[in-house]
């Protein structure tokens, strides 16, 4: 215990001599004054190469943020540039990849199905001869309706008229409609009181 540090060095705890400079090892103190010197040199390359990471991540730091930036800024007027005549040119040109694939018949069926004029049709359709409660109605009228005829044609000795069953169907399909149309009235009217 009686050792003492060399003179210029403080204690093993605390590494930086007495002039400010880092000692790698701070029990050995260097021999000669071209030692020395050469520990200054590693240590500014130290610091150098430490201070020239350091900018290198703060560049990517600040390349990934600018990268972020440009991404939402291109994000938010791409919304603005798709136009419905985009939309429809994009869909003309899948549909016609698509038919190129398909097989002669079903190709010449797909054109003739994706004309202007029968998608029109198809879709006013849709929105009410597909209706499911017109659906429910004829179905449980026709089913009803066909089997009490046919009870009333064996008993009586008639022939069967299968055009009731369409009649049924149809008288159905209308009172199913008009059910809904009872029921939604009704409802919009509770819907206004409150």
């Amino acid at each position: 215990m009686s050792e003492s540090a060399p003179k210029g060095q403080e204690t093993a705890g605390q590494p930086f001599g007495a002039d400010g400079e880092h000692l790698l090892n701070a029990n050995v103190a260097p021999a000669t004054p071209e030692q020395a010197a050469e520990e200054r040199r590693h240590q500014a390359e130290l610091a150098d190469s430490s201070r020239e990471a350091a900018e290198t991540e703060a560049e990517a730091t600040d390349v990934v943020e600018a990268f972020q930036a440009q991404e939402a800024a291109a994000a938010e007027p791409a919304s603005s540039l798709i136009t419905p005549e985009l939309k429809q040119a994009t869909k003309q040109r899948q549909l016609a990849q698509v038919q190129r694939r398909l097989p002669t018949r079903s190709r010449a069926l797909s054109r003739v199905i994706h004309q202007p004029a029968v998608r029109i049709v198809s879709e006013a359709a849709a929105a009410t001869v597909s209706r499911p409660s017109g659906l429910l109605g004829g179905g449980l009228l026709a089913l009803v309706g066909s089997i009490g005829y046919l009870y009333l044609t064996k008993h009586i000795g008639m022939t069967y008229n299968y055009f009731i069953f369409t009649l049924l169907f149809v008288g159905g399909f209308v009172l199913g409609l008009l059910i809904e149309l009872l029921v939604w009235s009704l409802t919009a009217s509770r819907r206004r009181a409150q």
